[in-house]
């Protein structure tokens, strides 16, 4: 267990909350958030072996439960919704939220899940923000170990570092096959570059698709990694 890494991880987000990381308005940022909901919703209807009413889905870091709820407006039943963070505040915010749901503060390196307990583990900014070399291997192993056979991992990740945050890094393809060797990867590019993003102001509708255009704008990566 990388308890330095987990310290720092959770100062990170102590910082993030202190200075209103992601709560002032911002249209370019609603905009992101709004064609995330709409990607996700995409790749869970091209991910036909499972049905969202009977399956099984796991959030890794969930936050106050966000992610969760969306699976659940999709069709997913709340008694097979879990979400799982480091951070004990937002787990209370995300039982307070949405008290159907399962939420544990927990270290996602070891997790008391029987192997093979999840048709979809979803992994949003988890690894762009873990430094730590083997907490990641040990987050991934312990992915691949809960993952039903027939399983998915739904991906959601920085693909460039960002120069002003030293407390992420870039997920490349290359790391994410390192961390997944046996995993086929059906990934594409997404989110315009948020320092572009959220300065579009009220043009934003116009301008935000226009700029996504250009891949080399496009700043996460989205979509499934899916055992072989």
């Amino acid at each position: 267990m990388s308890d330095a890494e987990v310290d720092r991880i959770r100062q990170a987000y102590e910082n993030y909350r202190k200075h209103g990381k992601w709560n002032s308005p911002n249209a370019g940022r609603d905009y992101m958030i709004s064609e995330g909901y709409r990607e996700l919703r995409n790749i869970l209807n091209q991910e036909r072996r499972h049905s969202l009413a009977e399956a099984r889905i796991l959030d890794i870091g969930c936050g106050n439960g966000t992610l969760l709820s969306r699976f659940s407006e999709l069709g997913a039943q709340a008694d097979n919704l879990f979400g799982i963070d480091l951070v004990a505040d937002r787990i209370a915010a995300a039982r307070n939220k949405h008290p159907e749901f399962t939420f544990e503060v927990a270290n996602a390196e070891a997790l008391n899940f029987p192997n093979e307990s999840f048709n979809l583990i979803s992994a949003f900014t988890v690894f762009s923000s873990v430094l730590d070399e083997s907490m990641s291997d040990n987050i991934a192993r312990t992915i691949t170990r809960l993952l039903k056979p027939d399983g998915a991992i739904i991906w959601y990740d920085l693909r460039y570092p960002n120069p002003q945050n030293p407390n992420v890094k870039a997920m490349t393809k290359a790391r994410i096959r390192r961390l997944f060797p046996d995993f086929t990867l059906n990934l594409r590019s997404t989110t315009l570059l948020p320092p572009i993003a959220e300065r579009l102001g009220r043009h934003t509708e116009q301008l935000y698709p226009l700029f996504k255009k250009v891949p080399v704008l496009r700043s996460h990566y989205i979509g499934t990694l899916s055992k072989r």
